[in-house]
Parts: structure tokens; sequence; C-alpha cells
């Protein structure tokens, strides 16, 4: 077959196509497909492990996407790409594999009391199974042993005094690779406050800044970009709505389950908000056990 790519004039070859070119108005046409999807919320997203496979080279994964969002090197880098997270079986935590999407992508850059360096927020496709004593119903998890949504004397953010940011810190965190361990970002927001020692609270009575350490659940507004349950101003200060979940259907991407939000409801001294499995905003006795964990965490 002849060679369609260069042509000859007395003996000398000269090139009929520009390779580099080509190659340009590829990339183009594809980031131009990827951008089209999302607009049209059909974009299922890539395997980072795959799609830069000799990048990565030798290096594990974690680590490697660790050290580019540390450069704010985001190139390629799409909300809804995701990596296939093993999980080892502990106590209350069964071996699983979670696949975690890029949620967002330097949400909070330079924002809080002490400014937070480059990263990306983590979001599982779908709600984590629970097992062992933690577990109610086989595989969910209580947001609290007790109805009641209000803090302590000790800890006035009801979020870090329940069983579900136990469970995140103590079972859950432990069960992932020691590789991504070391690649998670702590994270520190703008916490509602509830706790009076005179009586049981139904509105969240202030905030501060309080580390939800290295894996912890997402905020109503962090879902919903607006407060649907949670109290006016305190629950939603400093959160902002993650753009993974910019439609309706993002929230039951991976199954019709429902799944606990750190935040509180207002107007109740005992419901925590959850997003339902059918997607709208809810709350629920903490109490109640058909709901699951959908653990995030930032790599930075």
């Amino acid at each position: 077959m002849a060679d369609l790519s260069k042509f000859s004039i007395g003996g000398t070859a000269y090139n009929l196509k520009d390779t580099s070119a080509r190659n340009t108005a590829n990339a183009v046409t594809t980031a131009e497909e990827y951008d089209r999807q999302h607009n049209i919320n059909s974009y299922a997203g890539r395997s980072l492990a795959s799609v830069f496979a000799n990048e990565i080279g030798s290096t594990d994964i974690y680590t490697w996407l660790r050290n580019r969002v540390r450069a704010g090197n985001f190139a390629g880098l799409r909300i809804g790409d995701y990596i296939d997270v093993p999980i080892t079986a502990g106590a209350n935590v069964p071996s699983q594999t979670v696949r975690y999407r890029i949620g967002a992508i330097d949400h909070y850059y330079q924002c809080g009391d002490t400014a937070k360096g480059h990263h990306i927020v983590m979001v599982p496709l779908a709600p984590v199974s629970v097992t062992g004593d933690k577990a109610v119903n086989t595989s969910y998890l209580q947001w609290r042993d007790t109805n009641d949504n209000n803090g302590t004397a000790d800890e006035k953010h009801p979020y870090l005094v329940s069983k579900l940011h136990d469970w995140e810190i103590n079972d859950f965190l432990p069960a992932l690779p020691t590789t991504l361990q070391s690649a998670i970002m702590a994270q520190r927001v703008l916490l509602e406050e509830r706790y009076s020692s005179s009586e049981k609270l139904t509105e969240s009575s202030g905030w501060s800044w309080a580390d939800l350490g290295k894996v912890w659940s997402p905020s109503e507004m962090e879902v919903y970009g607006c407060p649907v349950w949670g109290t006016k101003g305190y629950s939603v200060g400093f959160d902002s709505q993650f753009p993974i979940f910019s439609d309706t259907a993002s929230r039951i991407a991976g199954g019709r389950v429902y799944w606990w939000l750190r935040s509180v409801m207002g107007g109740s001294s005992s419901h925590a908000c959850d997003v339902s499995g059918t997607g709208y905003a809810s709350y629920d006795a903490p109490t109640h056990d058909w709901i699951r964990p959908l653990p995030c965490f930032l790599i930075g």
C-alpha cells in the first residue's frame, strides 16, 4: 500500500500530514465530547488508574494523585472520574470495593481559619455497607443510639458525638489502604453547635471551627446547595454544594438507599438530616435503622 503520509518531488519526500496538529485536534474533540456529556448529565466518569496509567507508572495511585493535587496540577481530571478503593474487612466494616469519584476540585482552597491547601473531594458512588455490632438490619448504621441531636457539655458539635462519625473515624478509616490514608488531608470546617446546660435545643446555637478528621459525611449544604431542614445560618455558613451533586439524579446514582448527612434538623431536638432513596432532602430520628453512611474524604 502506498504511504499517503508523504509525497515525493524530484526524489525529495515531503510530509502530507501534521501529526502534532492532528493529535491536538483529536484531544480537543475528546474534551468537547466530555463537556457535552457533563452538560446533559450523562458523563459516567473514567478510571483514573486506566486514563493515567503511563503517568502513574510504578507509584501507587493514591500517592500519585496526592502529589499531583498538592502541586495544583488538575490537568485532565474531571468531576466524576473515579478510583475503585478496596476496603479491608474489620469488626464493623465488611470487605467491599467502593468506587470513589471526584466530587469537587479545590472546593475550599485557601478557606478556613487555617488556609486549606490544594485538594480534591472524593465521594462514594453509593452508600457504604456496615457490619458487626454497630450495624442494624445487617448493613445499616444509626446516626446516634438515642433520638437526640444535641451536643454535650464536653463536645457541643452534635456530629462529632454521633455514632455515624465514630464509625467513620474508628472503623472505616483504618479499613482504607494505608497508602490512601497517607494521601488524605484532614477536613476542618465551621461546624454547627447545639447545646445548652438547661434544656434540649431545637435550633443550632452557634458554630466554631472544628476538625472532622480524615473521613466525614457531607453536610446538607454540600449536597443540596441550600438549607432544607437544617438550621438557617449556623448549619450552612461555610459549606457550598459539591459539583457532583448539581442534579437530583446524582443523589441516587448508587441505588435507592437512604444515606446520612452530618447536619442536624432545625426545629427539632431529636432528628438528623439525610438524603432519601428517591433523591429528596429528608430527616429521620437518629435511631432510624434503614440508613447508610456516605464516607467522604479529601486528597491533598
